[in-house]
């Protein structure tokens, strides 16, 4: 788990940024559907959340026909390995509320050579101590290293472009539209309910309390932080964070990369806040476990499902069970929960 430490001044200075190149590099996460059924599925709610590329193709496909068509190599090696870990100045930090893709592909091809070394070290050798997996090195990586940290960076930038000039670039508008439609959405929620209803319900894995947003993901660190950013994504439907954990490394404001909502005619697939009576009247976490509950289950499968704590999960269940929408039976040492008909009825209105 990541927590990020938020004091009174970080809340103040918490902000949105719109990044093309995140948008870029949020796409190359769908080639992991690649590594098996897991991945497949990831995939397939990730194309859900997108929305169909022409000619009827999700998402997926058309990035996965773009790496290829292009030989973008050095993309492909850093996006289909076993590691955990993914560097950091793939996604430089940005300067101001919209970043130009001209600036941010400056930034990568200049990365510092120590910083670059050390992070793409971190990313294969992993970290036992900051919960990072390592894995075996494409040859594409290697040879593509032999060169040297700067000309490595200035490949690493070009293919980057050229995957937004073949797959990103050309829907760039109506994603565009999408990621302002979210902001708005989002703003008007912390007009509404105060910026904490935001940071909770950015995605099922992102928890806000008074010491600050904790992040269930297989890295563990503690980081101050003097400022937050939230950027919001359009092609993989799941968390990512940008923290710059290491070690020696500078210190950068915590980014956390979320799903943006589906746009017009996008199927919606998992929102990361459901529009619905039941999500505004019970609030995004508990609303989604409420319809999770359809068939009887535990404390522990929902917090595995959902990638929540336990303690979490117990607390929601508790709410909804005095609120009864929620009915509870033991089945051996465990308690079962389901809807009520209640609950079935309040999640069908409107």
């Amino acid at each position: 788990m990541l927590r990020i430490e938020l004091d009174a001044l970080a809340v103040a200075n918490t902000r949105f940024v719109i990044s093309p190149l995140y948008n870029v590099t949020d796409s190359l996460w769908l080639l992991r559907s690649t590594a098996g059924a897991a991945g497949a599925a990831a995939a397939a709610r990730a194309a859900r959340a997108g929305g169909r590329g022409a000619g009827g193709r999700g998402p997926g496909a058309l990035i996965r026909e773009a790496v290829r068509e292009r030989r973008l190599a050095l993309l492909e090696s850093f996006f289909t390995g076993a590691w955990t870990y993914i560097p950091d100045f793939l996604n430089p930090q940005p300067e101001q509320h919209e970043e130009s893709l001209e600036r941010e592909l400056h930034a990568v091809a200049t990365v510092a050579p120590e910083r670059l070394a050390q992070e793409v070290r971190t990313m294969l050798a992993g970290d036992a101590a900051l919960g990072i997996a390592g894995g075996r090195a494409p040859r594409a990586l290697l040879r593509a290293l032999d060169r040297g940290e700067a000309e490595f960076a200035e490949l690493v930038a070009a293919e980057l472009h050229q995957l937004w000039q073949a797959a990103v670039g050309p829907r760039w508008p109506v994603l565009r539209a999408r990621i302002d439609a979210d902001i708005a959405r989002r703003a008007q929620l912390s007009a509404r309910h105060g910026l904490a209803s935001v940071l909770g319900g950015l995605h099922p894995r992102v928890l806000y309390d008074e010491e600050g947003v904790r992040l269930l993901v297989d890295a563990r660190a503690k980081l101050p932080a003097k400022a937050l950013y939230l950027t919001p994504t359009v092609f993989s439907s799941e968390l990512h964070v940008s923290v710059d954990p290491l070690p020696g490394a500078r210190q950068l404001r915590p980014m956390i990369l979320y799903p943006a909502f589906p746009g017009p005619g996008a199927d919606p697939g998992p929102e990361p806040a459901p529009a619905s009576p039941a999500g505004d009247l019970l609030g995004a976490t508990r609303a989604r476990l409420l319809a999770d509950l359809d068939v009887p289950r535990s404390t522990t499968e929902l917090a595995e499902r959902h990638r929540l704590a336990a303690s979490t999960v117990s607390y929601h269940l508790g709410v909804l069970h005095r609120a009864g929408l929620l009915v509870r039976t033991r089945s051996g040492h465990r308690a079962l929960y389901q809807q009520t008909p209640r609950a079935e009825a309040l999640r069908q209105e409107g």
